[in-house]
């Protein structure tokens, strides 16, 4: 998943977007591209600096287009969800087809490398029942 997909994501239960949504990448890799920046860029919210768009400066988009966040966190903060994303894809689905299962199994191989003040975010399904 790239950064600025952000910028179009939002929480499947709530509709929250933008600033409501923090991303956080546990597995993340630079690629070599040749993607237009300003073909991509970020509308209104910057998901990696979590300011707006008019506040980030074009090197910085520059950085960022060429990061893909192999593993990692898509956090609403507005109702609590959490949404692993796994092998670049962010796992967003409405509560009555979530797997259960999957979380599980992202919690125990990641618990470990998410910071507390992330895991304070993640509110629904509670960490702690899975």
């Amino acid at each position: 998943m790239k950064w600025y997909f952000l910028d179009v994501l939002a929480c499947p239960v709530c509709k929250a977007y933008g600033e409501k949504l923090v991303l956080y990448p546990i597995n993340e890799v630079e690629e070599d591209t040749t993607i237009d920046v300003e073909k991509v860029r970020c509308r209104d919210y910057c998901g990696l600096h979590r300011k707006p768009v008019s506040e980030v400066s074009i090197e910085e988009c520059k950085k960022c287009v060429k990061k893909r966040i192999i593993t990692g966190l898509i956090i609403c903060t507005s109702c609590g969800r959490w949404y692993p994303i796994i092998n670049r894809i962010p796992v967003m689905l409405d509560d009555k087809y979530r797997d259960l299962k999957l979380y599980r199994k992202f919690l125990k191989e990641y618990q470990d490398k998410i910071p507390d003040n992330i895991k304070k975010l993640m509110k629904n399904p509670d960490p702690g029942s899975l």
